[in-house]
């Protein structure tokens, strides 16, 4: 593979105090983020609607039912079960335990799993710290990335989108992985398919055994829930798969991609044209490939990995703000970016955090088609996501340092 050397002045080295005061306060800090999302006012237990909707799905399947051809009666409500058949068996753990088990050990292992991410992505920004630095600065930005909307939201909803990311930064960014890179991103994509982009880290880095690995892992996954039921799995790809309708109302203001951007533009009832959707995905998604070989140049895989998030949620037709986890490492890394190289990162990493931390798209008029009487303005804000995300694949393209971290080069398989 080549690459280029980065020639940029060395950066700036600091140690961390390993205080176990300002340790322990983080993880008071951690906890005292993550009660909102297991206790209610009562004090009850809170209600997390998706977790109710995996435990139904896995419950439907070990009776034997087809899990798509039904709704399942959730907070008052109906909705659908939306995953591969692969999800429903994976999900049994959590319908054979009490709703408060499910709960709390869901949302305590997404609240781990979001630690060992930062963990990981720091040891790229900063791979001359030592591993217990890596640690002790992942524990200190913990309980900030708990309180960022899309971690908020996936821990309100229940969601399994940080566990997804861990998933992929096992498979792309660990020094040695417990299994062949490939794997981890073909039972990611079994389980919720968008994690299927990720292929293109590998395509683009030239490892090709990964990529035939990831596409290989992804089918046997997949073959092997069939193997428990066929009738549900030809059900799902071949008729769930191409209803979106199921996911819900592409206007809302929550959901952050070109479609929902679109969606919100023209006149209630009507639909924005296919043909201009598709063609701002495909702008975008050749876009966010010429950044993604742009900054593989310099031989450091993160930025690669970050710029490749971005493809599911840009082109998605729904991608829920509780999708955007992947906002999280993106934003640590432009701003250790930022601090080594005192470049544009700086710009990115403040609109990235100003984005998750205000989340616009909350605090203007939303629901019930309040979305389609926006103003020019409202909808800049109001895609906020979407509108930064542009802006640093953008600006990797032009200037891909903004993605590059200063320091070694990681060895990659």
């Amino acid at each position: 593979m080549q690459s280029i050397s980065v020639s940029s002045p060395a950066a700036p080295r600091f140690t961390l105090p390993h205080h176990r005061i300002g340790v322990i306060l983080a993880i008071l800090a951690s906890t005292a983020a993550l009660l909102p999302w297991l206790i209610d006012s009562g004090p009850s237990l809170r209600y997390a609607i998706d977790i109710d909707v995996y435990r139904q799905g896995a419950r439907a399947f070990l009776a034997s039912d087809n899990l798509y051809t039904r709704s399942y009666q959730v907070g008052g409500i109906e909705l659908p079960f939306t995953y591969p058949p692969l999800a429903a068996i994976l999900f049994i753990p959590l319908a054979l335990v009490p709703y408060g088990v499910a709960l709390v050990g869901w949302t305590l292992l997404s609240a781990v799993l979001l630690g060992w991410c930062l963990t990981i992505v720091l040891r790229h920004v900063f791979p001359t710290l030592a591993d217990a630095d890596h640690r002790v600065l992942a524990t200190w930005l913990l309980p900030l990335a708990l309180v960022a909307e899309p971690v908020r939201e996936t821990l309100a909803f229940g969601q399994i989108n940080i566990i997804l990311m861990a998933l992929v930064l096992a498979d792309t960014l660990t020094r040695r992985p417990l299994m062949p890179r490939g794997v981890l991103i073909g039972l990611a994509a079994a389980i919720k398919l968008t994690p299927a982009v990720f292929i293109l880290v590998f395509l683009v880095q030239r490892q090709w055994r990964s990529a035939a690995i990831t596409f290989l892992a992804g089918v046997g996954f997949t073959l092997a829930a069939a193997a428990f039921s066929l009738d549900t799995s030809l059900t799902y790809w071949l008729n769930t798969l191409t209803d979106t309708g199921r996911i819900g109302n592409e206007a809302y203001s929550s959901n952050q991609s070109i479609r929902g951007l679109l969606a919100r533009l023209v006149e209630p009832g009507e639909q924005a044209p296919t043909a201009v959707w598709l063609v701002l995905v495909f702008a975008c998604l050749g876009l966010i490939i010429a950044a993604m070989l742009r900054v593989q140049r310099y031989g450091q895989p993160i930025g690669v990995v970050l710029l490749a998030s971005t493809v599911a949620l840009v082109c998605s037709p729904v991608s829920w703000s509780h999708h955007w986890v992947w906002l999280i490492p993106l934003g640590v890394t432009l701003l250790g970016v930022a601090w080594q190289r005192r470049n544009q990162a700086a710009v990115l990493a403040v609109l990235i955090f100003a984005a998750v931390f205000s989340s616009p798209h909350w605090l203007l008029p939303n629901d019930y088609g309040r979305e389609y009487g926006w103003s020019w303005w409202a909808h800049v804000a109001g895609n906020s996501y979407l509108v930064v995300v542009l802006a640093v694949v953008v600006a990797a393209v032009i200037v891909p340092q903004v993605l590059v971290p200063v320091g070694r080069r990681e060895e990659e398989d």
